[in-house]
């Protein structure tokens, strides 16, 4: 495959696997999204698809930088971390598991870490890129949290 197929291949895996997913788990999502009690600073529904758009690409450009350095282990670490990101949703809500969502959260962002630090040891440029992604994965692990405690009875 010719480098710049390969880069935009990268770039954009992440956000076409990430849609995908979200359609086959999520159909339900703004009804219950509605429903449930939410934690403090818990943004409208609307916000959430634009934001992941974003952090998918992102994600897909870090990534692609990695690869470009040829890094195959920090390749592996962060397929490795989408695939558990990509779960999240069904959990949450195509299974209504709220509290294994948590623990998927708990993985994600242990993951995500871990991804970091490789992504900034192969490329600074990829790890500075990665920051907003930690950001919202440490915030949508608040909001887990929040959503399943005030939600926990049902």
């Amino acid at each position: 495959m010719k480098p710049i197929i390969q880069f935009v291949f990268h770039l954009v895996t992440p956000l076409i696997l990430g849609k995908a997913v979200g359609k086959l788990s999520t159909k339900s999502a703004p009804r219950q999204y509605k429903k449930l009690k939410q934690p403090p600073f818990a943004p409208p529904r609307k916000i959430f698809a634009p934001m992941w758009t974003f952090l998918y690409l992102t994600m897909g450009l870090a990534h692609a930088l990695v690869k470009r350095k040829g890094d195959r282990k920090a390749s592996r670490l962060f397929k490795v971390h989408l695939m558990i990101n990509y779960t999240w949703s069904f959990l949450f809500f195509r299974l209504r598991k709220r509290q294994l969502a948590l623990v998927n959260s708990i993985m994600i962002w242990v993951t995500m870490y871990a991804v970091l630090v490789k992504f900034f040891k192969v490329s600074r440029l990829a790890g500075i890129i990665l920051l907003p992604y930690t950001l919202w994965t440490t915030f949508a692990a608040y909001l887990t949290l929040g959503s399943w405690y005030l939600n926990r009875a049902k």
